[in-house]
């Protein structure tokens, strides 16, 4: 396991790639960006919390973490890379914040066990404040979004 001191303000490109064994980390308050696969095949990571100074996950961060189940992204949080939670096959819970503007390409991909997301904003906000990539979701078992006044059908 792993915990970050607030004084930690950037977790790196590559910095826990194929960590296979981590099962736990704690995210200081002081991280602001999760960089370019930081956690990239933690294939024991089953949770994370990500605190509300961070803004932007980066490309394929989470990618090929199977054993991952939840996922709470905090309000700071206005970017979710490309691929970012790619391959994440256990996953069943996210909340996406409604700061989130922008979903990269391929950012749910393969999670197969996701059939649902919880969005923190409301239907309006979620089609009209969010850029999301034309694939997304592909081949992912998500079929609705519960936001805060209602669901949207995927």
């Amino acid at each position: 396991s792993v915990k970050m001191g607030n004084g930690v303000t950037s977790i790196g490109d590559n910095a826990f790639f194929d960590c296979y064994y981590l099962k736990s980390i704690t995210i200081g308050n002081g991280v602001t960006s999760i960089g370019y696969r930081a956690f990239c095949g933690c294939l024991s990571l089953t949770s994370i919390i990500i605190p509300d100074s961070v803004t932007s996950i980066g490309y394929s961060a989470f990618d090929g973490c199977s054993s991952l189940t939840s996922v709470t992204i905090g309000n700071g949080v206005t970017s979710i890379g490309n691929n970012a939670f790619y391959g994440c096959t256990s996953l069943t819970s996210i909340v996406i914040p409604d700061s989130v503007t922008s979903i990269g390409g391929s950012a749910f991909t393969r999670c197969k066990s996701l059939k649902k997301i919880n969005y923190s904003g409301t239907m309006t906000e979620w089609e009209n404040n969010i850029t999301k990539h034309k694939d997304w979701n592909d081949r992912s078992n998500v079929s609705e979004v519960i936001c805060t006044d209602g669901t949207i059908p995927l």
